[in-house]
This record gives C-alpha cells, sequence and structure tokens, in this order.
C-alpha cells in the first residue's frame, strides 16, 4: 500500500451508500433505500459476516428467484416464516377494538375465485376431506349486519395441499367467493382443514431443517372479507382443537381467531345439502371496521 493510499473504514463506505440515494427525488423511496443500507450494513458489521457467508446467501437468493414461480412464491415463505409478514400487517392493521383481527395471506392465495351460491360446496373433486357447514354475519363494530360483503375463502384439503400446488386440480377446488344475504348472513360448504407443511423442498425449507425448525402450519381456512365503506380484513379461521397452534411457522396464530367445529354423526336429521355422512358445523361472525 503506497503512502498516498489508506484501507477504506466500514462507516465510510455505508456513508458513501447512504449518500448515493439523496438526489432520490421520491422521499419515501429514498428513506426506504437509506434506511436498508444503514441497517444491512449494520448486520454485516455485527456479524463480522464472511465472504463465504456473503456467497451463500447469494447463492439462496438466486435459487429463491429460480423455485418462484405462478404457483409458488417462495419470497413470500421467506417473508413468513422470518415474522416480517406479520410484523407489516401489525403494523398495517390498527383495528378498533371488536373488529375481526387480520392475518397474512399466505403463499396459495389466487385472485378472480368463482363466485358461488349461499351454501354452495367449494369442493370440486370427490371427497377432499370432511365437509365443513361454516356460517355466521358480517357486522360493523356496532353489530350492524353488512349486505353484500363480499367473503374470498380458500383452503387444503385432507391431502394437506390447495389446488394450486397440484397441476391436475381443478383450479377453482377449495376456492370461492361468497356474498352476505340482506341480513349479512353467510353459508359455505368447506372441508375441516387439516395442519399441514409449507414447502420445505427449497431454500426456505433448509434454513428451516439447519435452523431446528420445523414446517407446519396448524389447521386453518383462508379469508379475504370485503365491503364499501369498510377496511378489507384478511384472516384465519383456525381449528382450536389442531396441533402447532403454539409452534405457527409462519407465526400467524392469533387467540381471537380460534373457533371449535361441532361434530354431526351421520344420522343427523339436518345435514346440509349433498352431505351423506359425518359432518361439522362452525359458526364464525366476521366484524368489519369502518374505512376512515
Amino acid at each position: 500500500m503506497t503512502s498516498n493510499q489508506k484501507a477504506t473504514a466500514p462507516a465510510e463506505i455505508t456513508g458513501a451508500a447512504m449518500a448515493s440515494f439523496v438526489n432520490c427525488p421520491d422521499e419515501r423511496l429514498r428513506e426506504l433505500m437509506q434506511s436498508l443500507v444503514r441497517h444491512l450494513h449494520a448486520f454485516a458489521i455485527e456479524t463480522r459476516l464472511s465472504e463465504d457467508e456473503w456467497r451463500a446467501m447469494i447463492r439462496t437468493l438466486t435459487d429463491t428467484g429460480e423455485i418462484t414461480d405462478e404457483r409458488r412464491q417462495e419470497f413470500i415463505l421467506w417473508s413468513d416464516t422470518l415474522g416480517l409478514s406479520m410484523l407489516v400487517d401489525a403494523l398495517a392493521h390498527e383495528l378498533p377494538a371488536g373488529a375481526t383481527e387480520s392475518t397474512v395471506v399466505g403463499p396459495f392465495y389466487v385472485p378472480g375465485s368463482p363466485l358461488r351460491e349461499y351454501g354452495e360446496s367449494m369442493a370440486e373433486e370427490g371427497s377432499a376431506g370432511i365437509p365443513a357447514w361454516v356460517h355466521g354475519r358480517v357486522l360493523d363494530i356496532d353489530g350492524n349486519s353488512i349486505r353484500g360483503a363480499e367473503l374470498d375463502v380458500w383452503q387444503n384439503g385432507d391431502d394437506r395441499l390447495y389446488a394450486v400446488q397440484r397441476p391436475e386440480a381443478p383450479e377453482s377446488h377449495l376456492r370461492g367467493r361468497y356474498a352476505t344475504r340482506d341480513d349479512g348472513t353467510y353459508a359455505l360448504l368447506a372441508v375441516r382443514p387439516v395442519p399441514y407443511p409449507i414447502p420445505d423442498d427449497g431454500p426456505v425449507g433448509k434454513m428451516l431443517a439447519a435452523t431446528g425448525r420445523h414446517p407446519w402450519r396448524p389447521a386453518h381456512i383462508h379469508m379475504i372479507v370485503r365491503a364499501p365503506g369498510y377496511k378489507t380484513v384478511t384472516t384465519h379461521i383456525f381449528d382450536a382443537e389442531s396441533e402447532y397452534l403454539d409452534s405457527d411457522t409462519v407465526f400467524a396464530v392469533k387467540p381471537s381467531l380460534l373457533r371449535r367445529f361441532t361434530t354431526h354423526a351421520a344420522d343427523d336429521p339436518d345435514p346440509p345439502p349433498g352431505v351423506v355422512g359425518e359432518w361439522v358445523s362452525l359458526e364464525n361472525d366476521i366484524v368489519l371496521a369502518p374505512d376512515r
């Protein structure tokens, strides 16, 4: 090293990288990029990140991009399993007391589910699980019924898979959109959900295995509920009897979203339309906050 050369200090590198965004015309983008640089550099300094570890991180990001497609979103799995999805959700949804709590959308949501009639089944294959009659009301925080609210619902079957994970499955299997009636009531025929592992054959799965974590989620049904004049809520119905409620790999369980299914024998005198054999039922009200 010559006399007019000197080593660049870490703080100088960080400062230069942050300064490179000073002329960004978008104030919010400038804030995000400078904060990203500051925290990313602080992580490297705190952990004394090695070159081999840096290369491994780059390979992992490359593998994540390569495995992601229209049916699989590995980047969302990273966000979910690191708790970032639930953190962003908590920051974005400050709701009044009594409103239904939100949770993650997950990697298997597909927009444009078919519109279905009151009480219609979402199952478009033979036996997808124990039939589950799910019903309730959509209300405002004062207890008034909301007419014409839309419930966008999707779930897995007893094979632990969502339809988007199975190329041979009908695209709308175990998916549907339902509208509330004049009195705010809705009903749909689902199946009792079962616990399932998130896809763990990719980079996220390798991280979970290497760190001693499991890939399992407790049994749940997804819902996005929308109505004009109200905040849209993305939420779950969790089976209160499920495994993994205390160790959901995406940290999405909230006590207010736990529900208990009621079991009905095959000779129950009032089964849902088309149901033969054992079935379960669940009453679940949704309370929407005003969109102010």
